[in-house]
């Protein structure tokens, strides 16, 4: 192991990763009354003026109260929540977020990784797929620009959900996460000040749903990303009953690509719908299958429920994903990071994270999951935005 290495300046954090109120974090504060704000945004969406009485009724002192607070938890100000609730398209400035920019380019490259991703699909500026929204599959474009994200949802929605998709979307794209506070935080670390400097604007990527980044978490276990990529495709294609041999066709050249995706990507009910003959020919294992199941029947009976997963510290949230046959510590730090947006958890074990590690502190051998916490811990509660740098640096140099 490298000698120690200086210690970045650390917020004192709540056990959910989050650093508390009146510390080196300010875009992390004490969220504002839920109920209360939902309905002052929804209220704004139909159309409403920003008054006192609306701010009083949202439990907010003034209407520049409630303009922060709707800045910070819905990334939107009142005057965009009238444009949104007009049910056309409109932009996402990024600078709406918690600072520390957004990179255009890392984005674009992240979301079009997979050419012949059936669920996704990357055509020069513009990214399209169904989102998942209260039961429903949304059709949905982003398209990126240099200041601000144009949002094109498709199809008929209350105001209610247009005003959730923005939420979602916003959270999808990473503008909530504390990049600046984390770029303070390591900018002095001989390592992480540079990586972070390095990649400005990188924000961890995340996927609409729990549901899905739990999928993509098993079937990534202990196989190369190309694989990963063709059996994911095959759960899409199979989840969709896309042909009866969706196992086969995707072997040469992804022949599903050419069936005028994006499909929605399936529920955990269209999933549990797989015939059982089906799973073998595409390739999944059999323990892969029973996980995938599991994780499926979880969610159908309620036993994993995203929103209630939302609300728990992130030790709690933890154990709970590791209660699921399947599930282990990485799986579980993976949708923490990925679907959930925790940026301090830390996925232990992780063949990326060993060899970035081992890389950039320039250590002798791969370090030990002791040894891999050991070296993060300079960095919480940012520990998963950390991680996403090493893996970024990991990919560079092997380019």
């Amino acid at each position: 192991m490298t000698p120690a290495q200086p210690r970045v300046a650390r917020a004192k954090s709540h056990s959910n990763g989050q650093a508390a109120p009146g510390t080196a974090v300010p875009e992390t504060g004490t969220a504002a009354p839920e109920n209360g704000l939902r309905k002052a945004a929804e209220a704004l969406a139909r159309g409403g003026a920003l008054t006192a009485t609306l701010a009083d009724q949202a439990g907010f002192r003034t209407p520049a109260a409630l303009t922060g607070a709707l800045r910070k938890e819905y990334l939107a100000t009142p005057e965009l929540l009238q444009e949104m609730g007009k049910g056309k398209p409109y932009d996402l400035a990024y600078g709406l977020g918690a600072g520390g920019g957004f990179n255009v380019p890392e984005t674009l490259a992240y979301l079009g990784r997979d050419a012949h991703n059936l669920a996704e699909r990357v055509q020069g500026n513009a990214y399209t797929r169904f989102y998942p929204l209260d039961g429903r599959q949304v059709p949905l474009t982003l398209t990126f620009g240099k200041k601000s994200c144009r949002v094109e949802a498709r199809g008929r929605l209350a105001v209610g959900m247009r005003v959730e998709l923005h939420r979602r979307v916003a959270g999808f794209l990473g503008l909530n996460q504390p990049v600046s506070g984390f770029r303070r935080a390591v900018k002095d670390h001989p390592v992480m000040g540079v990586l972070a400097r390095k990649f400005p604007g990188l924000r961890i990527p995340q996927v609409p749903s729990l549901w899905e980044g739990l999928c993509w978490a098993i079937i990534g276990q202990q196989i190369n990303l190309a694989f990963a990529y063709r059996l994911r495709n095959r759960l899409i294609a199979l989840g969709n009953g896309v042909g009866s041999e969706a196992g086969d066709g995707l072997n040469d050249g992804y022949a599903l690509a050419a069936l005028n995706p994006p499909y929605p990507f399936p529920s955990p009910a269209q999933v549990l719908a797989i015939p059982e003959e089906a799973w073998r020919p595409a390739q999944f294992s059999r323990q892969k299958t029973v996980y995938l199941k599991e994780l499926a029947r979880a969610c159908e009976e309620g036993r994993l429920v995203e929103e209630t997963l939302r609300g728990m510290p992130d030790e709690e949230a933890r154990e709970a994903l590791i209660s699921i046959k399947g599930l282990g510590p990485w799986s579980a730090a993976y949708g923490l990071l990925r679907a959930l947006g925790r940026v301090d958890a830390l996925p232990v074990g992780d063949a990326g994270l060993r060899a970035s590690l081992k890389l950039h502190f320039a250590l002798e051998a791969l370090p030990s999951p002791a040894e891999q916490e050991a070296l993060m811990e300079d960095f919480r509660p940012y520990r998963g935005l950390a991680t996403y740098c090493l893996w970024k640096a990991l990919g560079q140099s092997r380019q």
